[in-house]
C-alpha cells in the first residue's frame, strides 16, 4: 500500500486542487517530503489563484513571498471577525499642530501615505492646503519622503506609484482666486536615513477648458491610472440646478479635454474611475445606482492624437456594459455621496448611506446603508450585482467611508447624533462560504491614546489591515490588527 509521500507529483497536485491554503501549510509540518511539495512554485501559484481573501503581492511572486502573504491574510481574518478585533499595533505619526486634515490615502498594502492638511498663515486670509507623502514601511519610524504647499482651498487628490515603486505622481486639485486649478507632481520616493522631505520635482499646472454649459464649476473629485487624469465637476447652474460633468487630461502633455455632456446626462453624484483601458461612470438616477462602462479610444488612451486640443469634445464611445442597482422597497433616494474605491479588480464595489428623511419615528432618524458589488468581465458582459442592506442605529450619520480594491472589507465612523459620540465601524462583504460581517471595530470607549470624538479623517488598506486616524488638532495615529 502507497503513503501519501510516495505518490507522483502530478498526483499530488490534483489532490491539492481540493485542499485550502490552511489544509497545504498544516500538510508541511508533517514531514519533508510534504513539506517539499508544499513549498514548490507551481503549487503556491495554483493556490493563491482560488484563494478567497485580498492579498498585495502579484500571483507570479516567489512561492516564499506568497506564503508569508496568505498566511498574513489568514490572520488579518481572524482578528478581523472576532466580536471585538484586537489592535496589534498603535503608532503616532504626528502630534497635535492646529492644522486639521483634509484627505488622507494608504497605498500599496498601507505602506505609503498621501495627506491633505489645510491652515492659515499668520496675517494672512488665505488657506493654504500642505500635501505629504509619508513611508509607513516601517511604522515606528515613519519618514515623511515629500511636501508641497498650495495656496488655494483645497479640492480633492490622489497619487499613483511607477517604476516599481520608485517614483510617484500627485494631483491635486483646489480653487486659487475664483479659478479651478490642478497641479500635477512627479517627484522620486527615496528612503534614506536622515533624509529631508523633498519639496522639488516636475510641476505641471493645468487650468480647466471653457465650461460647456454656463454656470459655476466645483472640483469633487480627481482620479490618475495610465498617466490619464479624470476629473469629475459640478456645474452650479446661473438659472439654478447642477449638472455633472468629467475632463480628461494627460498627466504628462496636460492638454484637458471635456467628454462629451450626453455621458453623464441625467446622473446625480456621479464618481468617475479609470481601468484597464476603460471609463467607469458611477451615478444615481432616483432610486437606482447606475454603472456605465466605456473602452477609451485609442488616441485617447495614448494621448498622440495631433488634433487632439482643449477646445474639443471627447466621445468615449458606446456603452460596454450596463449595471442598474435599484434601492430596496422603502428607500426612496440616497442623500449620500457615492463611495468608490479609487482602484478596484474582479468586482466594482460600490457603497452609500442615507438618512431617510421620510422615516421619521418619534423625531428619531432611521438610517441604513447599501453595499453593492457587481462582478466585472473584461469581455463586456453584465453580470448580477450582490448587496447588502446595512442597518444603522436611530439618530446615526456614517461618515468618512472606506472601501478596500477588491470591496472585501470597508470601514467608517458612526457618529451618534444625541451623544456626540463616534465609533468606527466594519464591513466584510459576502464571498464563497464566508458570511458578511457588519459590526464594531473601534468602540466608542475604546482604550486608546486618542479620543475618537475628534476623529475627522480615515484611511484604511484592507490587504493589510492599516487605519490611520486623523484629527481636528492635526495630530495623526496608526493602527494595525495583524
Amino acid at each position: 500500500m502507497l503513503n501519501i509521500t510516495d505518490l507522483p507529483e502530478d498526483i499530488l497536485l490534483e489532490i491539492a486542487r481540493c485542499l485550502s491554503v490552511q489544509d497545504v501549510l498544516a500538510l508541511k509540518q508533517t514531514c519533508r517530503v510534504l513539506h517539499a511539495f508544499g513549498s514548490t512554485e507551481y503549487l503556491w501559484h495554483l493556490l493563491v489563484k482560488h484563494f478567497d481573501l485580498p492579498i498585495g503581492t502579484p500571483s507570479d511572486s516567489p512561492p516564499d513571498e506568497l506564503q508569508r502573504q496568505t498566511i498574513k491574510a489568514i490572520k488579518l481574518e481572524r482578528n478581523w471577525r472576532r466580536d471585538l478585533p484586537v489592535i496589534k499595533g498603535s503608532e503616532m505619526i504626528l502630534g497635535p499642530n492646529r492644522e486639521p486634515f483634509a484627505h488622507m490615502e494608504l497605498l500599496r498594502e498601507g505602506k505609503w501615505l498621501l495627506t491633505a492638511q489645510r491652515y492659515h498663515r499668520l496675517l494672512m486670509t488665505r488657506i493654504t492646503t500642505r500635501m505629504s507623502v509619508w513611508s509607513l514601511a516601517n511604522v515606528s519610524h515613519p519618514s515623511r519622503l515629500f511636501h508641497v504647499e498650495i495656496s488655494g482651498t483645497y479640492r480633492s487628490s490622489t497619487m499613483a506609484l511607477r517604476k516599481n515603486d520608485s517614483f510617484a505622481t500627485l494631483v491635486v486639485a483646489f480653487n486659487e482666486d475664483e479659478e479651478e486649478i490642478l497641479e500635477v507632481h512627479s517627484f522620486p520616493l527615496r528612503v534614506r536615513p536622515g533624509m529631508l522631505a523633498s519639496s522639488s520635482g516636475v510641476i505641471q499646472r493645468l487650468s480647466l477648458p471653457s465650461y460647456p454649459v454656463p454656470g459655476r464649476g466645483v472640483i469633487q473629485d480627481v482620479g490618475l491610472a495610465d498617466d490619464i487624469i479624470v476629473i469629475t465637476l459640478a456645474i452650479f447652474g446661473d438659472e439654478g440646478g447642477v449638472s455633472f460633468h468629467i475632463v480628461l487630461a494627460s498627466a504628462d502633455k496636460g492638454q484637458p479635454c471635456w467628454v462629451d455632456s450626453k455621458f453623464t446626462q441625467g446622473l446625480n453624484c456621479i464618481r468617475v474611475r479609470l481601468y484597464r483601458g476603460r471609463i467607469f461612470i458611477v451615478g444615481q438616477q432616483g432610486n437606482t445606482t447606475v454603472v456605465r462602462i466605456h473602452k477609451l479610444p485609442q488616441h485617447i488612451l495614448s494621448w498622440n492624437s495631433p488634433s487632439l486640443a482643449e477646445s474639443d469634445v471627447i466621445d468615449i464611445g458606446p456603452v460596454e456594459s450596463n449595471y442598474v442597482y435599484t434601492l430596496p422597497k422603502g428607500m426612496i433616494s440616497m442623500t449620500d455621496e457615492l463611495h468608490v474605491p479609487r482602484q478596484f479588480h474582479k468586482t466594482i464595489p460600490i457603497v452609500m448611506f442615507d438618512v431617510v428623511g421620510a422615516v421619521i419615528r418619534s423625531t428619531r432618524i432611521q438610517s441604513s446603508g447599501c453595499a453593492i458589488s457587481f462582478p466585472y468581465d473584461l469581455r463586456g458582459n453584465a453580470k448580477e450585482g450582490s448587496s447588502t442592506v446595512l442597518p444603522c442605529p436611530d439618530a446615526t450619520s456614517q461618515q468618512l467611508a472606506q472601501i478596500g480594491a477588491t470591496g472585501y472589507r470597508m470601514v467608517w465612523l458612526e457618529h451618534d447624533l444625541e451623544t456626540g459620540r463616534n465609533r468606527v465601524m466594519r464591513y466584510s462583504m459576502q464571498t464563497g462560504s464566508r458570511k458578511h460581517l457588519h459590526g464594531v471595530l473601534l468602540p466608542a470607549k475604546a482604550n486608546l491614546p486618542f479620543a475618537l470624538n475628534a476623529c475627522n479623517a480615515l484611511a484604511f488598506d484592507e490587504v493589510s489591515g492599516r487605519l490611520c486616524l486623523a484629527f481636528y488638532d492635526g495630530s495623526l495615529h496608526v493602527l494595525d490588527f495583524v
